[in-house]
């Protein structure tokens, strides 16, 4: 029959599903059969464990360099944002109120009747006073210390006049006038020296208790205009103090009534100390430039 002769080869032999005849479709025989595996290429491991390590070695350089950045950016921030730099010395706010405690002690000689030229450590600068100056107009400022020249004070003054040293000037505290609480006194330097000089400026002045120490702050200056005084044998010049009346009877009003002055002349460094008394209150302590005479600048 024809459907048995079809499942025998040409041998007689049964041809099934896994055995196909020789009239079979050769891709058939293809898609059933197993391909032979592929050989590995030589060093394919090898490689593939370089580029493992070369990718491990690019991460930890990647992640060294950030974190060196990060470093680098907290090191830099905290440089910019940061208010002081190392070592620098940090000063207290100035204070514009004047401590009515116990006086600073100042080393100096004791009051007497004769003044004496000594050098003495400067004492404290005095802040700038609100109070009324000489005329209305005028506006106070801290006075000089020893060593510092009083503006326009120098070595010479007109045709080759010196300029005054402590040692060639006698000072005394004369009586003033007064009115509307206003007191005006007057500093008078004369020159006991057998040779003409000069002051110009201002002088430093500051107030002293019955041993010598230094009562509040110096004087602030009175600013007015002012030009050189020769001073010959014997001539005087002159400069006025402003003070004012206790007010009220707060006993913080005013300070201590001085019993002595220390007055540096100007762009002097050395000091006299001579009699005078002077109260400091409501903070108004001042001084104008030397002028001619014996009644202060302005002549009274």
């Amino acid at each position: 029959m024809t459907g048995s002769a079809d499942r025998f080869g040409p041998g007689g032999e049964a041809s099934g599903p896994d055995d196909p005849g020789a009239g079979a479709d050769p891709l058939a025989r293809l898609a059933r059969g197993s391909a032979p595996p592929l050989p590995i290429p030589e060093g394919a491991f090898a490689e593939v464990r370089r580029r493992a390590a070369r990718r491990r070695r690019r991460r930890a350089v990647l992640g060294a360099t950030a974190c060196v950045g990060v470093a680098a950016v907290g090191i830099y921030a905290a440089g910019v944002f940061s208010p002081r730099g190392p070592g620098e010395v940090v000063t207290p706010p100035a204070s514009s109120v004047r401590s009515l405690s116990t006086p600073s002690a100042l080393p100096s000689t004791t009051a007497s009747p004769t003044p004496s030229a000594t050098a003495s450590p400067a004492p404290s600068q005095p802040t700038d006073s609100p109070s009324a100056s000489l005329g209305g107009s005028a506006v106070p400022t801290p006075s000089a210390g020893p060593g510092t020249p009083a503006p326009g004070g120098g070595p010479s003054g007109t045709g080759g006049t010196p300029l005054c040293t402590a040692a060639q000037l006698s000072p005394r505290l004369d009586p003033g006038n007064a009115g509307a609480g206003q007191i005006y006194t007057y500093v008078v330097v004369t020159n006991h020296s057998s040779t003409a000089c000069h002051v110009a400026g201002f002088p430093g002045l500051s107030m002293l208790d019955s041993s010598g120490r230094q009562i509040g702050i110096p004087a602030t200056y009175t600013h007015l205009p002012y030009t050189q005084v020769v001073l010959a044998p014997g001539a005087s010049a002159s400069d006025t103090v402003h003070t004012v009346n206790r007010q009220t009877n707060d006993p913080t009003e005013c300070l201590p009534t001085s019993t002595s002055l220390r007055i540096y002349p100007p762009g002097s460094r050395a000091s006299l100390v001579f009699p005078g008394q002077i109260t400091d209150c409501l903070n108004t302590f001042e001084v104008t430039p030397f002028g001619p005479g014996t009644t202060g600048n302005p002549a009274n």
